[in-house]
């Protein structure tokens, strides 16, 4: 798929984040990445998007003199300047009744597993698969990202980390640690005090 635009957003219904990518010549594939998935791919997408940056950044030769070796510097800055711009202005063109993969069906997969590979051509590599035990087949697409299309990925699932709070509650939280908020007037004295989740 050639991608057109890229979409993450957080659901508050599900409590999960929904990835949208439409392709220029049409389609859209979609997945569900839940708490624990998104928290553990951050870091990995962080990593590899660095990674690719400075590949692409980085100078061909080592510079004779200082001049060189500064104006190499620039370069290599005003490319990755140039790398981490993204339009997060145009308003994503929802593709929901044009399935990217007509084998995938209409519902988002759940995602279960993602691999992310930096090509040597510096294509960034994302594998999605929905592997459910109870069904027999495993829903999966893949999708290939420049330097920009991984950047503007990345920038969009902080954003969408930040929107859920995911990232300001330790990621195990027992319900008897909760703290109540203030007690009802109504509540006889001798009941015991409710537990709230939120």
């Amino acid at each position: 798929m050639n991608i057109h635009q890229v979409s993450v957003s957080y659901v508050h219904e599900q409590d999960r984040l929904l990835i949208r990518i439409n392709g220029k010549e049409g389609g859209e594939l979609r997945a569900w990445l839940t708490r624990r998935l998104a928290l553990a791919l951050l870091p990995i997408l962080s990593q590899t998007t660095s990674d690719q940056m400075a590949k692409i950044a980085a100078p061909a030769a080592p510079a004779a003199t200082l001049e060189d070796q500064r104006g190499q510097l620039l370069t290599a800055f005003q490319k990755e300047a140039a790398l981490r711009t993204g339009d997060f202005e145009t308003p994503y063109q929802s593709r929901q009744g044009e399935p990217g993969d007509p084998v995938l069906g209409p519902e988002p997969l759940l995602l279960t597993e993602v691999k992310v590979t930096l090509l040597d051509n510096h294509q960034l590599r994302l594998q999605m698969f929905e592997k459910i035990p109870d069904r027999a087949t495993i829903r999966n697409f893949q999708v290939m990202m420049d330097p920009q299309l991984s950047n503007g990925l990345l920038q969009l699932l902080h954003h969408s980390l930040n929107a859920s709070q995911w990232l300001h509650f330790p990621a195990t939280s027992p319900l008897q640690d909760v703290a109540p908020p203030t007690e009802p007037a109504e509540l006889a004295a001798d009941l015991p005090k409710p537990k709230y989740l939120n």
